[in-house]
């Protein structure tokens, strides 16, 4: 009888100390949440770590975390939550409406319009999370809705705007149409639906940027777009007054300060030109085409070696990038380096076996080292893929 009890008061402990293990767990993702409200990302990513240790079917703290990975931008990290969430929880809007944004935002389009179409057909559940949205076209983010007050207008804009990625302009227009007629005075809906637009030439565009200044007069893409239309058409005064506007507006934007320098360099207003590239480079530096821009402003402006390490640093980014190999071999032509430039020449020529210019350009350093048949060889190669030679440089090199 005695070791009956004994046993008995040992499973009874046993279970104490189990019903204590999952208070524990509620309590630890308490603080979890607390550190997240806080704005302490780190300590509430460890806190959710924890739960999950203690209890990896703990679907909320999945859902959280996921929301914490996102502030620290570890967005695949988030991405890999949100669809364990999902698993546990299926068709949980909040959870959809989150995933859908992330992919969006990662570039799986396809995956996005099927989480938001779902999303679509699934009853509301209880929610507190407040969502930002994103433009199509802007790196900004503006404070919006929770995923339980009038969230519908939301989910067409991201539609169109995944439909749009996707070359589906047709789609995209119907879905934008959709978010404007609930709610028609954002903005975004309107340059969004714009860009849909473009991508079938459709010549209402414009007026949608239009309208998308008339409710916000500061808007940075529709400044910006409007300013590349006039471009286009010619209206260069009213194109650099709208990319001023849009700078104003949105100085975090990366876009208008590329078309700014790309007027500026047009106009030949190198310096000018070159603050804008290293602005556009502050905002991103992992682009080969601007660092390859930058180069050839500098070079412009006679700064050899910045223009140098400017080309360097494009290839580093995009070892294919033939024009960045080709400029590089010029900069280095133009200081007399004519072997290193020859190298250069021919990886670009490798890249692009039918790069005229390249043969052209190898052909004028190998002159310059007195390689007479070797440049007239590159001279003639040349010529046969479309390049221009005069006979001034013919008789020259081909003597």
């Amino acid at each position: 009888m005695r070791a009956i009890l004994i046993i008995t008061l040992a499973f009874a402990a046993l279970i104490c100390r189990a019903q204590d293990k999952k208070i524990d767990v509620g309590r630890l993702y308490e603080k979890g949440e607390e550190a997240f409200n806080d704005a302490r990302y780190q300590e509430a990513l460890s806190i959710f770590n924890k739960c999950l240790q203690e209890n990896p079917k703990f679907a909320e703290a999945y859902f959280s975390r996921a929301a914490t990975r996102e502030q620290l931008k570890d967005l695949q990290g988030a991405h890999t939550d949100y669809n364990i969430y999902l698993e546990l929880k299926p068709n949980q809007p909040e959870a959809l409406y989150s995933v859908a944004i992330l992919q969006y935002q990662l570039g799986k389009y396809e995956e996005s319009k099927e989480n938001l179409l779902k999303l679509l057909t699934v009853p509301p559940g209880e929610t507190t999370k407040v969502y930002f949205r994103i433009s199509a076209s802007t790196t900004g983010k503006n404070q919006i809705t929770t995923a339980q007050s009038g969230i519908k207008h939301q989910v067409f804009n991201y539609l169109g705007m995944s439909e749009t990625k996707l070359k589906n302009y047709k789609a995209a227009i119907v879905w934008l149409d959709s978010a404007i007629q609930i709610e028609g005075k954002e903005a975004d809906y309107y340059v969004n639906r714009a860009l849909a637009k473009e991508g079938i030439q459709d010549t209402t565009a414009m007026a949608d940027y239009k309208k998308a200044l008339q409710l916000n007069p500061d808007h940075t893409a529709a400044l910006h777009n409007i300013a590349v239309a006039n471009r286009t058409s010619g209206d260069s005064t009213s194109s650099m007054d709208n990319l001023e506007k849009a700078i104003e507006s949105d100085s975090s934007m990366l876009y208008p300060y590329l078309a700014r320098a790309y007027q500026r360099m047009e106009a030949g207003y190198f310096k000018g030109a070159l603050e804008d590239y290293n602005k556009a480079l502050e905002i991103n530096d992992k682009d080969a085409e601007i660092w390859m821009n930058r180069a050839i402003v500098k070079e412009k402006l006679n700064d050899l070696k910045g223009a140098f390490s400017d080309y360097t640093q494009a290839i580093e980014l995009n070892e294919k990038f033939e024009k960045a190999w080709l400029n590089r071999g010029n900069v280095l032509s133009k200081q007399g380096k004519f072997k290193e430039a020859i190298e250069d020449y021919t990886v670009a020529i490798t890249f692009n076996p039918e790069y005229g210019y390249a043969y052209y350009n190898r052909a004028i350093a190998k002159q310059k080292l007195k390689l007479g048949t070797e440049a007239c060889d590159d001279l003639k190669i040349a010529e046969q893929f479309g390049q221009t030679v005069s006979e001034k440089v013919k008789k020259e090199i081909c003597k």
